[in-house]
């Protein structure tokens, strides 16, 4: 199965999509109580009918990992909450995922630990190659007397998550859009639109009221909670082109392998049943579908070191990603996790799991706005602290230091390596103290190039 794909994070748009990022340049957004489609929505001439479900703590908008995770999370706390999704409930092709250590940990926190390893892959360790060198063997940190991360299809991952809620009493709202949001100091209100999916009202909108102690938008690329109190997601160097291959590897054991050079970073992770995901950076778009021949090639030419040979693949696409990152998390009572926030290239797979991480921060932190409403305001120090970690992702800020010690390819492929590896926080301290670089997490901030 061959797939090409316009992919900015990993959301798909059209190819003519008129959100494409331009480097270092602000998207446009409109204006903070009405979003883009509302007048259509919302038209006389539709058959709608207009309701109000009553008011709940939050909403949180978006139904993938990091929604649901969110969700998860506020009603552990005691939370009333309500996850919406514009997309359909069916999917077509599903996506490997890595989950990082910290992911892991917080998964096992909300029980859902042995499910994630009893469907996964583990991975205990990376193999770094640069110049065709196997330069270094990183061991990844540990989970729950476990060393490794864990890699599985995205829909596992999401099929626990929904079960999980569903077993907390909330079901998601499939069809269901944000059309108009509006905050003040006290609240957050405004209009949603549902489409009807089955039956003779199949296709009808349904516009409903609602309103809400906080909002979290979970809601990705583009994201409409993002849009709506305009905040700008600004563009962080240049469209990367990635081809992208599942197939059956021999080697297919618990170590993945990253490999650096000056121009691509590309990488392989086990998968179960003896399968890999092999992920090549494209210094050009693909005049051709991604298939076993091109696969062949690459890894002759890019990865001449991993002597099997591939006979077939099972899926194959092209996917391009840039790097973004949003002017703030968010204020007042609306904020963002995940892919709504930042964008990021796909080898350490960082917006997702920081993202988990983020979506459990928040919900912790509206949880104890929720219960305490005469304290502080609940994000600044969270806008600030997700700020810097994401600048020192991107680059922007130094997230490691060279030192004596540090050996040579490490020191041209540094900022390759922090973009690359699938760790954060404590975790990626770790494993960059293990290639000999200094961390800078309990250093003063240094300033990159901005």
């Amino acid at each position: 199965m061959n797939v090409r794909l316009r992919v900015i994070g990993r959301a798909k748009v059209a190819r003519d999509a008129a959100h494409d990022l331009r480097a270092s340049a602000a998207l446009p957004t409109p204006r903070p109580t009405e979003m883009p489609g509302m007048a259509l929505a919302l038209s006389p001439s539709m058959s709608t009918r207009a309701f109000h479900k009553g008011r709940t703590q939050v909403l949180v908008v978006g139904a993938g990992p990091v929604g649901l995770l969110t969700a998860i999370r506020l009603r552990e706390q005691g939370i009333d909450v309500r996850v919406i999704e514009q997309q359909t409930e069916a999917r077509t092709h599903t996506y490997p995922v890595v989950l990082h250590p910290q992911s892991l940990r917080l998964l096992g926190d909300l029980g859902l630990g042995a499910a994630m390893f009893w469907r996964g892959r583990p991975v205990t360790r990376l193999a770094i190659y640069t110049e065709h060198q196997r330069r270094a063997v990183l061991d990844m940190p540990n989970v729950s007397g476990s060393s490794g991360i864990l890699t599985m299809p995205q829909d596992v991952l999401r099929q626990a998550l929904t079960t999980a809620l569903t077993q907390r009493g909330v079901a998601i709202e499939w069809d269901t859009r944000l059309a108009v949001l509006t905050q003040d100091e006290r609240a957050v209100w405004g209009r949603l639109v549902q489409r009807e999916s089955g039956g003779e009202a199949r296709g009808r909108l349904n516009v409903e009221a609602f309103d809400a102690d906080y909002v979290i938008g979970a809601d990705g690329y583009e994201s409409t909670v993002r849009e709506a109190v305009g905040i700008q997601l600004i563009g962080r160097g240049a469209l990367s082109t990635y081809a992208f291959f599942d197939a059956p590897a021999k080697r297919s054991g618990r170590e993945a392998f990253l490999a650096l050079s000056e121009d691509f970073a590309d990488g392989v992770y086990p998968l179960q049943d003896g399968m890999a995901r092999f992920s090549f950076q494209m210094g050009h778009s693909l005049d051709r579908a991604p298939d076993v021949h091109l696969l062949r090639s690459l890894v002759r030419s890019r990865m001449p070191w991993y002597a099997s040979e591939t006979e077939d693949i099972l899926w194959g696409g092209v996917a391009e990603f840039r790097r973004a990152l949003a002017n703030k998390f968010g204020h007042g009572r609306v904020w963002l996790a995940g892919e709504a926030a930042h964008l990021t290239g796909p080898l350490g797979v960082q917006s997702l799991n920081i993202g988990l991480d983020e979506g459990n921060e928040l919900a912790l932190r509206v949880a104890d706005a929720v219960r305490h409403p005469s304290r502080q305001q609940l994000g600044v120090d969270y806008d600030a602290k997700r700020t810097r970690q994401w600048r020192e992702l991107l680059g922007l800020e130094d997230r490691a230091v060279l030192s004596a010690r540090s050996p040579d390819w490490a020191r041209r492929n540094l900022r390759k390596l922090v973009a690359c590896l699938p760790a954060s926080e404590a975790d990626l301290d770790n494993l960059l103290e293990q290639l000999r670089v200094t961390p800078t997490s309990s250093r003063p901030s240094r300033r990159a190039d901005t």
